[in-house]
């Protein structure tokens, strides 16, 4: 039964088939959202499509880990919390991304875990009942939503959330580069905790920001930070795929972003190129689009099929700043 289009999805199928199949009911922890409808249909319950989020008991519960460690081993104590006592829990990691160290550090929690190597990826096999509580509530400590300090100030954020400890270079530098007026509507796309969000909303003439992520961990971080800067102007953030349709939303005087360039695995240039295609399209006629890239990645011929100008603004430190208009 397929779980998604990827290795990760091919090794977990393996390992199902290994380890004799599933036992409805199901649940997906850290979904990719393109899992195949044969899992809704043998359980009782949807696959759950929020990353920090479950709701129900499951019978077998599938993580996909991320890259980020303290992340994943909160998303595994999270698949336990809603993980029958005689259940089981897999998590599928590839090996180029962390598999041993993830391994070895929920072997603490689960001593008797078994392993299945395929697909240059590793799935471990947790029966729940082996768990250590004492290690399990560690990792969701570890994994929550905090505060962190550093040189940008106070911020609420998360391991998982991008650049959830320090301040991301390639946003600090868009900040210099933005204009000290910009009036109107503004969106953030992918605005994870909410640096650039929270600098917008205090842009002179700003009169309404609309900011996005597709990480609900990010969203919950970015309003958390906008109230404790005290927006003066009303400010909406979405859990959104900033890829996708915004025809609810009106039209945009500006659209400000960093737009990632990295699925859950991989590198994936498209990913921005999605970016750039959905900002312009938000944007009014005349509208100003404000973005920060690596300087290899390759966004300019994409913005220049909508854009009446695209200015390069700044190539420094292996990012570039680009201004276009519509």
């Amino acid at each position: 039964m397929p779980v998604g289009y990827d290795v990760l999805s091919d090794a977990l199928n393996y390992a199902l088939e290994k380890s004799g199949g599933v036992t409805p009911p199901v649940a997906v922890v850290n979904a990719t959202g393109a899992e195949d409808s044969s899992y809704v249909r043998i359980s009782d319950d949807a696959c759950n499509k929020l990353p920090n989020t479950l709701d129900g008991v499951f019978n077998t519960v599938l993580v996909r880990a991320t890259r980020q460690l303290a992340e994943t081993l909160g998303l595994v104590a999270l698949a336990h919390a809603h993980c029958a006592p005689d259940g089981r829990i897999y998590v599928a990691q590839e090996n180029a991304h962390g598999a041993g160290g993830v391994e070895k550090q929920l072997t603490r929690a689960f001593p008797n875990l078994g392993n299945v190597v395929k697909f240059k990826c590793r799935v471990l096999v947790l029966d729940a009942a082996d768990a250590q509580a004492d290690i399990l509530l560690k990792w969701v400590n570890d994994a929550a939503v905090r505060k962190v300090k550093h040189n940008r100030g106070e911020f609420w954020s998360a391991p998982g959330v991008f650049s959830w400890d320090r301040p991301d270079a390639g946003s600090v530098l868009l900040l210099s580069y933005l204009p000290k007026t910009m009036a109107g509507n503004i969106a953030d796309l992918g605005c994870g905790n909410g640096l650039l969000t929270g600098a917008l909303s205090k842009k002179e003439g700003a009169a309404e920001i609309w900011a996005m992520d597709a990480d609900s961990k990010a969203v919950e971080c970015c309003k958390l930070n906008l109230a404790d800067r005290g927006a003066t102007i009303p400010t909406h953030v979405f859990w959104r795929d900033a890829t996708g349709d915004h025809d609810d939303l009106p039209p945009m005087d500006f659209v400000v972003m960093n737009p990632p360039f990295h699925t859950q695995q991989a590198e994936d240039r498209e990913l921005g190129q999605k970016f750039c295609e959905a900002a312009l399209k938000m944007l009014k006629t005349g509208g100003e689009l404000y973005l920060v890239a690596n300087r290899h990645m390759p966004y300019e011929d994409i913005l220049e099929k909508a854009a009446s100008r695209v200015i390069l603004l700044a190539d420094t430190d292996g990012f570039k700043i680009i201004r276009a208009v519509k």
